[in-house]
């Protein structure tokens, strides 16, 4: 074990010796995850976008409740997807839209009067989109004062509706007949002003319109709320990003597998080097067998791989990140370790000079880095990428660290990718090892 130890020793010594090589392990994997971390610090704030989804359910089917819609698609904003009630509140509930707008039966009649029982407008909010719920009120305001104007431009109509309204006063025997007099009396009055409605038109430019609808002691619009109680999927992407406590979540594990392939690729090339330059030579002819040698170079490849896991978690928990699990990160340390040490025995292995497997071992990594979710995270990837990112050790290594950091595995969900990262682990040195000792006969 001695003779082990000396080895990896002997190749760390030399690893740190090379300024290079230590800003590949120790030096690249920090600017990574701290650039990363700074751009993804609003990934789960739940920003607003500049256009909102918004399910319209017209249930009154009338020329205003269309010109009202129309007004709410006219500023720009929203996006309206017209539906049931019942599909409309589920696509809020799946994420799909940010609320729901319900017009019921009537309210083409009462929409921009200031008299009488204001029309009800039911609104359905996802609870964690708040900011978009007071602009949502907002644009309902906006349109409704646009229709109490509108309903002046429009005086034959506005007639009938006054006419109508003085019918159902007169006719109403439970109102105080005070009241009912001060109505009637209030009625007349506009009935009256109609006549001059151009003079009224010109007072209503530059936005008056929208004033009517917040002045004092009116009610245009009676906006009750729709309980909804938002379901999101855990395994989905917006479920994934719930569970995100700290900006440096995501970056550091990626950062920590910069660090890893840093690694390997110093590691491989290194025993590149040593069979062409001599050195393995030299060490068998001294009195240490074939397996001490592999033993105590793998050794030293698992001892650095530990270290950049560790000297990152360390790094992220100083910043904020918190580990959900220390003995789940523990074992996917471990799990990692293994696996990329059996992969460096292999990519040691690809060329027969130090610049061919350097060259061909960084190809190697970026591949693996790329599709494993090293420059953009896995659940950002387009599905067919997701299915081919299988194939990546980079992948499995992640998934089994963010599993113990942010993701919330259970010791039944990690067995899946640190098997997986076993598996390739053990393939690689047994092949690694039976080709390299061969080498060495």
């Amino acid at each position: 074990m001695a003779q082990i130890l000396s080895i990896a020793l002997k190749d760390l010594k030399i690893l740190l010796r090379d300024p290079t090589g230590v800003f590949f392990i120790i030096g690249f994997p920090i600017l990574m995850g701290l650039f990363f971390g700074l751009m993804m610090g609003g990934v789960n704030s739940g920003g607003s976008s500049s256009s909102m989804k918004v399910a319209v359910v017209d249930d009154d089917q009338s020329t205003n409740s269309k010109q009202f819609l129309d007004l709410l698609k006219e500023n720009g904003n929203l996006e309206l997807i017209p539906g049931s009630l019942d599909a409309s509140t589920e696509s809020v509930r799946k994420g799909n839209a940010v609320g729901v707008i319900a017009l019921q039966q009537g309210f083409g009649e009462r929409v921009g009067l200031f008299w009488g029982e204001p029309p009800e407008i039911q609104l359905g909010m996802d609870p964690s989109r708040g900011a978009e719920a007071g602009m949502l009120q907002g644009y309902i305001m906006q349109a409704v004062g646009t229709m109490t104007g509108n309903r002046f431009a429009e005086p034959a109509l506005f007639r009938n509706s006054i006419d109508s309204a003085r019918d159902d006063a007169k006719n109403d025997e439970s109102m105080n007949p005070i009241n009912k007099q001060l109505l009637l009396g209030f009625l007349g009055s506009v009935d009256s002003m109609l006549e001059s409605v151009e003079t009224l038109q010109t007072e209503q430019e530059g936005g008056e319109d929208e004033q009517v609808a917040s002045q004092p002691g009116f009610e245009f619009a009676k906006v009750t709320p729709i309980d909804i109680t938002r379901k999101v999927d855990p395994k989905s992407r917006e479920g994934q990003i719930q569970k995100i406590t700290s900006q440096w979540d995501i970056s550091f594990p990626q950062a920590m597998l910069w660090g890893i392939l840093g690694c390997i690729a110093g590691f491989s090339a290194s025993i590149a080097k040593e069979r062409t330059t001599g050195t393995m030579t030299r060490l068998q002819v001294s009195p240490i067998s074939k397996f001490k040698i592999l033993a105590g170079k793998a050794l030293a490849c698992f001892l650095a791989v530990l270290f950049v896991i560790a000297m990152m978690s360390c790094l992220g928990f100083f910043l904020g990140m918190r580990p959900g699990n220390v003995l789940h990160l523990v074992i996917a340390a471990l799990s990692v370790a293994c696996c990329f040490v059996g992969i460096m025995m292999t990519l040691s292995l690809i060329g027969k000079t130090e610049q061919s497997v350097n060259g061909l071992g960084w190809m190697a990594n970026m591949v693996m880095a790329m599709l494993g979710g090293c420059m953009i995270p896995v659940m950002f990837m387009p599905d067919v990428i997701k299915k081919v990112s299988v194939l990546s050790p980079v992948r499995w290594a992640i998934s089994a660290i963010e599993g113990a950091i942010w993701r919330d595995y259970s010791l039944m969900e990690m067995m899946m990718p640190c098997a997986i990262l076993l598996g390739i682990g053990t393939v690689g040195m047994i092949v690694g090892s039976a080709i390299l000792g061969r080498r060495l006969s």
